[in-house]
């Protein structure tokens, strides 16, 4: 079943210019789509359009349409922006407490869902004193409170060091197969041997879609960041096959 289909989906500068063209896409419940492409090729904003974000945003037009079956949570690529307030704890709830949900019920929700990403040291922290891995964890908490069917990730991993890359990738793993996850990435290396498909983003268009093996080369063409492995591989000519997908 999908949770998010678009058909037709356009969005326009308010010159008429055209930013995403007329892409068609649906994204599986409990699926994992890589969604790459180089700096600037629309990325985030797509992520935007298919998150609901650009609903009567100034300066675009939204044309064709985007259909949601279930709810849709986003993670924006700064996520400090989403952080309204000075704990953790008080943070996470806030989207809930807004919603009306029972004090004991919200209690639960963190309480299971920081122990599922390994975050319950975090809880009684001040958002002051997080580092940027741990910023991005208390963010999705955030989200995944209010139990989404689909979470778009606007470039997680950027500008993250290993220890803070590996925070959220175990996030990523752990939410794998029970909530859809759409992840935004020009740096494609850690996430093509989690991702069930990849689509390839050119100038605001799908260049190609399917499992990430066999679209390494659209990747490559587009100008994404592939593993040492993986473009020393290519490079080689080495059958798609037998490519490695790390290192």
């Amino acid at each position: 079943m999908s949770v998010v289909t678009a058909q037709g989906l356009r969005v326009e500068d308010r010159e008429g210019g055209r930013l995403l063209g007329d892409l068609s896409l649906s994204i599986g419940a409990g699926e994992t789509v890589l969604l790459a492409g180089a700096s600037g090729s629309g990325k985030s904003l797509l992520g935007m359009a298919l998150g609901g974000l650009l609903a009567n945003r100034p300066g675009l037009t939204v044309l064709g349409s985007v259909e949601r079956s279930g709810s849709v949570g986003v993670l924006l690529q700064n996520p400090s922006t989403q952080l309204v307030r000075s704990g953790v704890r008080s943070d996470v709830a806030f989207g809930l407490e807004n919603r009306g949900v029972e004090p004991a019920i919200i209690h639960e929700r963190i309480e299971s869902w920081a122990e599922r990403l390994d975050a319950t040291h975090l809880l009684d922290r001040s958002i002051d004193a997080l580092s940027r891995g741990e910023t991005t964890l208390v963010a999705l908490l955030g989200t995944l409170v209010t139990e989404p069917d689909l979470i778009v990730l606007d470039e997680p991993l950027t500008a993250l060091d290993a220890t803070n890359r590996d925070l959220v990738l175990g996030a990523i793993e752990e939410l794998q197969g029970d909530t859809g996850l759409l992840v935004t990435e020009h740096d494609a290396g850690p996430l093509l041997q989690r991702a069930d498909r990849a689509l390839v983003l050119e100038s605001g268009r799908i260049a190609a879609s399917g499992e990430p093996r066999a679209v390494l080369e659209s990747l490559r063409e587009a100008g994404v960041n592939l593993p040492f492995g993986t473009e020393v591989a290519l490079e080689r000519g080495i059958p798609v096959d037998r490519v490695p997908l790390s290192g």
